[in-house]
């Protein structure tokens, strides 16, 4: 385990409550006593030495285990305290216990002597330390000096003083004030805080900062990753800096029941248990805003899901005292506004080293797994995908299993998620705020997951979604990242929530359900089961790898201009976009055969995404809604003209066995996006006359294509035109309105004087270096090689 989990779990096991240091001739059998006995009864389990320490032990060693044992130390100054060694070296022992804990507290206690005293060693402390350096030599001089600066440092604290108080009272107040501060108290941080160390680390730096401004940090990320261990760890290390502190666990489900509740426990932390009694919000707002001002405070508001929880609680910024600090946890990313000055904390999950050694405290009580479950113990992390919470609750469910059980636990994973997991996951979707973004969500997990965000933009906003604004919601609450590739990413444990609340639909009978993928698919397709219910289907057969252009890349995934991508691992897990590999072949090996007759029912599909499936019948079976088709490996030689593709928006039929689209002109007036990629029998485009929205026409790697259709000069909305790896090409028509033109490896393209309009196209931009996809110039042009 690492340095952080020893300091914060193994060593802060308390024996006592309270160390009482104090000098015995002076007031053992008074005032001491007399305080021992009230902090006992308040139920403060103190240690004194002549209590505590049996007969024959090594006095010192026992006194020195004491103070590491106890949360707070009292220090009772009396006239003749610094007369002492022992006592003087016992304050040295408690001042190093403070200085390597700040959660310890030290309370000094001044009786019948006064702190200015103590702290420039005058009056009785004089006439002490004089004695003191009369006896020591000269080589032990730098014994007193480190007294003197233990005094000076102490009685610097503030403290108890006695003054004219009488002593019953005064001793209550003593035992209030230990009261409070055992109130306040370190937190309890999860035993085993695997990877804890330079997580805390920034957050650590910036609470140490010494600034006078008031500073707010937002500790963001998904469900169960951490967040809440995290601002614990910081306000254990860091509270004894500050006058006042509170930590306010659980807002989110706290704030359900009203604010007050939440706002009289700031208070009373704020104030160490001095705060009256709130009756309503707004009371509570006007006494926390004078409560704060006076004092530099660290503030913990744990798990955030609004900014009216933050105005109720804490108020306005201007209020806090100079060099407070606030910490807020949440899901929300954007919680704050873009103006509001903070510091952003993103929690990472925790590496493949770090999950596995995680997972092994909680699974076998050890830093690593025992022999015979490694690779069980593998498969598990890489289930989990570096999320603490799915680490923790696995490892202790699987404690002490034989490797049977853990097979079959597995297995049971694969199929139904964890529900302590799942729930506290589906908080970030609860959340969202209508149907809409909740269905886009689910749209996502199942069909768009390492997506570029353009192309899924265009997909989902043909489906009637608000897409940019619905993703927004969803990155807000950590569901999905867009990294710098621009793709939608989701971690797997989000998306096997995802699918388990659309199980849930209907758990007995996939056919029913709104979205149907891969195994439950293939099922209904061969069992004629769909339902009217079903929205989006995806069956993927695809197994063989696609090598594709020039270079040979492997094409693990490809948007609807046929890029291919190659994206990097980010550890054997983690937040994973979910390949769906192509095949340059129309005869795959694993290729079945379905009847047309099974989309007969299914009323409702908007969205179909096949990969190397073939269908028999007519296909007059499937239902007019489709909206976004994506067949790839399409093994017919053209589309049969019973087929309904009226309403479609995206069609992409790369790897297909087309050797003509369709005959004559088929309407298609909603279609924006077209794709024949890696189609090798087309000879011919089609005649795009009645496709007047066509935006983008990829037909890459068409590598018997001959010609385009004279018709695609006339489409006025077509900008973008993917011609690379053409190398039969031989006629270009004139292109009116297309501004992304690539005819890379188009080596058989003739470009002369007489061949068409392109010719100029092209000559006005070939003194220009040739830009990246993407560059919505004028004109981007990849030139014939």
């Amino acid at each position: 385990m690492d340095a952080f989990r020893d300091s914060y779990s193994s060593s802060y096991r308390c024996s006592y409550h309270a160390f009482l240091s104090f000098r015995g001739q002076d007031t053992r059998k008074g005032f001491t006593d007399h305080l021992y006995r009230a902090l006992e009864l308040a139920g403060i389990h103190t240690f004194r030495d002549d209590d505590e320490i049996k007969r024959g032990e090594k006095i010192e060693s026992e006194l020195e285990k004491a103070i590491q044992e106890s949360q707070v130390s009292i220090i009772v100054f009396s006239k003749d305290y610094a007369s002492s060694r022992w006592c003087l070296n016992e304050l040295l022992k408690i001042v190093e216990r403070r200085n390597t804990d700040r959660r310890h507290v030290v309370l000094p206690v001044f009786y019948d002597v006064d702190p200015s005293d103590v702290r420039k060693q005058s009056g009785s402390f004089a006439e002490a330390f004089a004695r003191h350096e009369k006896r020591f030599s000269t080589e032990e001089m730098d014994k007193v000096e480190l007294w003197r600066r233990a005094l000076r440092d102490v009685a610097s604290l503030g403290g108890m003083v006695l003054g004219d108080r009488y002593e019953g009272q005064f001793i209550q107040d003593i035992v209030e004030e230990i009261r409070n501060e055992l109130d306040h108290a370190a937190l309890d941080v999860a035993a085993f805080s695997v990877g804890m160390d330079y997580r805390v680390q920034r957050l650590n730096m910036w609470l140490q900062d010494e600034s006078n401004d008031v500073g707010v940090a937002v500790i963001c990320g998904m469900g169960g990753i951490g967040k809440s261990t995290i601002a614990k760890a910081a306000y254990n290390l860091n509270f004894g800096r500050f006058q006042g502190s509170s930590f306010l666990a659980d807002i989110r489900e706290s704030s359900e029941h009203g604010f007050v509740g939440l706002q009289r426990k700031l208070l009373s932390d704020i104030q160490k248990g001095k705060a009256k009694k709130v009756y309503n919000t707004d009371e509570g707002t006007i006494r926390i805003k004078q409560a704060v001002g006076y004092k530099k405070v660290l503030i913990v508001l744990d798990d955030v899901s609004n900014r009216d929880q933050l105005n109720a609680i804490l108020g306005m910024r201007e209020w806090l005292h100079p060099g407070s600090k606030i910490i807020i946890t949440t899901r929300h990313e954007h919680l704050l506004n873009a103006h509001d000055v903070f510091e952003k904390f993103m929690v990472p999950e925790l590496n493949e080293y770090e999950s596995l050694e995680l997972f092994s405290w909680h699974a076998f009580r050890q830093s690593h797994p025992e022999e015979g479950y490694m690779e069980l113990s593998r498969h598990v992390v890489q289930h989990c995908g570096g999320l603490p919470l799915a680490l923790e609750v696995l490892g202790s469910s699987l404690s002490g299993k034989s490797v049977e059980v853990w097979q079959s636990a597995l297995q049971k994973l694969d199929a139904i998620p964890n529900d302590k997991i799942q729930k506290v996951l589906r908080i970030s979707f609860d959340s969202l705020q209508d149907g809409h973004d909740k269905n886009l969500f689910l749209h996502i997990a199942s069909f768009f997951t390492g997506k570029k965000m353009d192309y899924t933009s265009t997909m989902l906003d043909s489906l009637e979604f608000y897409t940019r604004i619905g993703i927004e919601n969803l990155v807000d609450r950590c569901l999905v990242k867009i990294p710098g590739s621009n793709r939608l990413v989701m971690h797997q444990m989000v998306r096997n929530m995802a699918m388990e609340i659309i199980r849930e639909e209907s758990p007995d009978d996939p056919g029913k359900r709104s979205r149907v993928l891969q195994k439950d698919a293939s099922n209904i397709l061969r069992k004629l089961s769909g339902t009217e219910n079903i929205k989006g289907l995806m069956l993927n057969l695809a197994s063989k790898t696609t090598f594709v252009g020039c270079h040979k890349k492997r094409c693990h995934d490809e948007d609807y201009d046929g890029n291919c991508s190659r994206r990097r691992r980010l550890s054997f897990f983690a937040w994973k976009p979910i390949s769906f590999s192509s095949t340059n072949s129309a005869s795959a090996s694993n290729e079945t055969d379905f009847e047309a007759e099974a989309f007969r029912r299914m009323h409702n599909l908007e969205l179909l995404m096949l990969n190397n499936v073939n269908v028999r019948g007519s296909y007059e079976e499937f239902p007019k809604s489709l909206i976004c088709l994506s067949w790839r490996g399409f093994h017919l030689k053209s589309v049969p003209e019973n087929f309904y593709l009226e309403n479609l928006v995206v069609l992409d039929m790369r790897n297909s066995s087309l050797q003509h689209v369709w005959s004559g002109i088929r309407f298609l007036p909603r279609l924006k996006i077209l794709n024949l990629s890696h189609s090798h029998g087309l000879r011919t485009t089609p005649d795009f006359s009645g496709l007047p929205n066509l935006e983008r026409l990829i037909l890459k790697h068409c590598i018997n294509l001959v010609e385009v259709d004279e018709s695609i000069g006339y489409l006025e909305k077509l900008v973008v035109l993917n011609l690379q790896g053409c190398k039969n090409l031989m006629k270009l028509p004139i292109l009116r309105s297309v501004r992304d033109l690539d005819l890379s490896g188009c080596s058989k393209l003739v470009l002369g004087a007489n061949t068409t309009a392109t010719t100029d196209h092209l000559q006005s931009t070939a003194s220009r270096p040739f830009r990246h996809k993407g560059d919505w110039s004028p004109v981007c042009v990849r030139a014939a090689k």
